[in-house]
């Protein structure tokens, strides 16, 4: 992801970019922020939510993003004390109870076995951002282990800002009473975004951790998996994004992904292209042409090394 850094502060909607730049909230940031907006860090603003203790320690201020700042915070669907289930592999851990039953199915009872709990103060994404000054949301990241979508619809507001939001989903229900991809797909839709993309599709073996394509020596040596989660990356309809500056930051971080066709639906509409050309001399065609070139050239050069 290195060659991904700070890309488009080699172009020139650099300028623009850093003027305008992106607030990105990333709830669930046990590893660090996340990497998805590399391309754009220069101008991006990160705030991040972990609410163990022990993961919370270990994130690290050093950043490449124009700036971060972390939260000891656990996000719920209400205020309160709340148990985290903390599982046998800690990043499975949850707020809502594992289906044992799944973890068996699969063979990878280490995703659902909890070895402890632990009681939380959760508080809704509206309030935790209100407590920490924040108006307003660009980017909106969520990966808390089955409870995004109680977590969206118990923090109206942000939701309501965001003009991209990436969320964890599953297609099998890891936890009781979990809602499922199904369900946060038709809940954006109600509010304005449209699904852009399956980002980083898990697919699971009910037996063996080798898929498709590889072949093992177990005892089925080769077998597709089920798809069972992965994330879903929603932007909102070009027609719902009426102010100028609002469209511009949208379509940067569509470009931050390789999303070139929206970000030019975006930025060549009058409003927005007679501001980028005022302020910045930009030609908006011929930015976007340069830009898609340049990232196309780092992901071909990533594709061949791997």
């Amino acid at each position: 992801m290195l060659a991904f850094e700070s890309l488009f502060a080699r172009t020139d909607l650099a300028r623009a970019m850093r003027d305008n730049p992106v607030l990105c909230v990333d709830v669930g940031v046990r590893s660090g922020a996340d990497a998805d907006l590399l391309p754009i860090a220069f101008a991006a603003d990160v705030i991040g939510f972990e609410p163990e203790a022990e993961a919370f320690s270990g994130l690290s201020a050093q950043s490449p993003y124009r700036s971060v700042r972390y939260e000891n915070k656990a996000i719920g669907w209400s205020n309160g004390r709340r148990l985290l289930r903390v599982t046998r592999d800690p990043q499975s851990s949850t707020l809502l109870e594992p289906d044992e039953r799944i973890g068996t199915e699969f063979a990878k009872p280490q995703f659902f076995e909890t070895v402890k709990t632990v009681e939380v103060e959760t508080v809704t994404l509206d309030d935790a951002l209100a407590s920490a000054r924040v108006d307003g949301v660009d980017f909106l990241k969520l990966d808390i282990e089955g409870a995004e979508y109680e977590v969206l619809r118990a923090s109206p507001r942000a939701l309501s800002s965001a003009v991209a939001v990436k969320t964890e989903i599953a297609f099998v229900p890891f936890r009781k009473n979990q809602k499922l991809a199904a369900d946060m797909g038709l809940y954006m839709a109600e509010n304005g975004f449209r699904l852009m993309d399956l980002i980083r599709p898990s697919r699971w073996r009910h037996h063996g951790y080798v898929i498709h394509p590889h072949f093992s020596l177990e005892s089925i040596p080769y077998s597709r998996g089920q798809i069972m989660h992965g994330d879903y990356l929603f932007m909102r309809d070009p027609a719902t994004l009426v102010e100028t500056r609002r469209a511009e930051r949208a379509a940067f971080i569509a470009m931050a992904y390789g999303y070139f066709d929206y970000a030019e639906v975006l930025l060549t509409r009058n409003d927005v292209a007679d501001d980028l050309r005022q302020r910045y001399g930009i030609d908006v065609r011929a930015s976007v042409r340069a830009a898609s070139a340049l990232y196309g050239r780092v992901v071909l050069g990533r594709e061949i090394w791997t």
